[in-house]
This record gives C-alpha cells, sequence and structure tokens, in this order.
C-alpha cells in the first residue's frame, strides 16, 4: 500500500458507527462485527472522510504522542486489516487538495495522549443471526420485494 492510497467504506456491505470512541462496524455480507478502540476510531472517521492515508498518519501524530515510525506503521497496518476483512476498498480522493482538508477536527492539545497500536477486534458469533436478517432477501426495490436469486 501506498501512502498516498485512498479508502472509503465498503458500502453498503458496510455498516458503522462510532460509540463512546470506539468504531462498531458490521459487515453484512459475511456476519461479522468489529471493533476498534480510540486509535482505530479515529482512524476509521478519517477514511470515512476521505483522507488519503498519508494525511491521516500526519492528523494521527498530530493528536498523539509517540515516534513517526509506530504510528506509521500501526495507522497502515489498520489500514491493511480493514482492507482484508473487506470493510473498505480502494477509493479515490474525495476534496481539494488530495483530501489535506478534511471534516474530521484533529485537536492541539499541550498534553497529547500517547500512541497505542490501533486494534480491531472481530466477532463472529453473530454471523448465523445477521445473515438471517430479511434485508438480504429483498431486491433493489426494498420491502417487500424478494430477490429472485435468493426466493426459497
Amino acid at each position: 500500500m501506498h501512502s498516498s492510497s485512498y479508502f472509503q467504506i465498503n458500502s453498503p456491505n458496510v455498516i458503522h458507527d462510532i460509540i463512546d470512541g470506539e468504531a462498531v462496524l458490521v459487515n453484512l455480507e459475511t456476519g461479522s462485527y468489529y471493533s476498534t478502540d480510540q486509535v482505530g476510531a479515529d482512524i476509521w472517521g478519517m477514511i470515512e472522510a476521505g483522507m488519503a492515508v498519508s494525511n491521516i498518519i500526519d492528523a494521527i501524530e498530530s493528536k498523539y504522542a509517540g515516534n513517526r515510525g509506530e504510528i506509521e506503521s500501526g495507522v497502515t497496518y489498520l489500514v491493511t486489516q480493514l482492507q482484508q476483512e473487506e470493510l473498505i476498498v480502494a477509493g479515490q480522493a474525495q476534496g481539494p487538495e488530495d483530501g489535506a482538508s478534511s471534516p474530521v477536527a484533529i485537536s492541539e492539545q499541550a498534553d497529547k495522549p500517547q500512541f497505542e497500536q490501533p486494534v480491531l477486534s472481530k466477532y463472529t458469533d453473530m454471523e448465523d443471526l445477521l445473515l438471517l436478517d430479511p434485508i438480504h432477501d429483498v431486491d433493489q426495490t426494498g420491502w417487500p420485494h424478494v430477490n429472485p436469486d435468493h426466493a426459497v
């Protein structure tokens, strides 16, 4: 992966929300769900905002105290995991100046929190239940129109 790479959320297959500093992600195709810590949630929000990986690294470096090499390695590792789990896909620049400007606010703090390697946790205990959702059985027009590919 090149640091100038862009990624986007794999919509509509992935739904997500950030709750109390934790990103909760659900892959509706596989039934797996995921969570990240605060650093991972920050990175997820920046991917959602359309920032290039290089800009995400810069933003994380400005928000957290830590070695640039460790931050770059941590961001790259999480992005690679997200891509392998098909939660994000390759994308294109979404804003002026290659995504350098972004709605994600990065605060300059005197006492920055210490950077910690972002963690992506995967859960598969609800796969069967999530895949039973009738939304998987409808066509593009929505409920109650059954997709002929999923008809019983």
